[in-house]
């Protein structure tokens, strides 16, 4: 990702961190934003200005599997890059 956005300058991203649905949805708030915030500080250490990256956290809202498997819970436990168009935009509904 970071060698993608060093070739393309424009291109900004965001960074969403989700958790799976254990504990109260204050604690899944803040580990979802942690894990972003994961990402970004790898993207920040390979050299990418802070200014093209937003993070959120968004807890264990928008599951993309059931928690009741460990294998939904592991699919809900993730970060997703949502990567503008080339002039930096993002879509209306991001």
């Amino acid at each position: 990702l970071a060698q993608f956005m060093r070739n393309a300058p424009k291109r900004n991203v965001i960074i969403e961190g989700y958790a799976y649905n254990t504990g109260s949805g204050e604690y899944n708030d803040t580990l979802s934003r942690r894990r972003a915030e994961s990402v970004r500080e790898v993207l920040l250490n390979d050299g990418i200005n802070p200014e093209r990256m937003r993070i959120r956290g968004l807890g264990s809202r928008y599951p993309v599997a059931t928690d009741k498997t460990s294998a939904g819970r592991q699919a809900n436990r993730r970060v997703e890059i949502i990567v503008s168009d080339k002039n930096g935009r993002f879509s209306e509904n991001r």
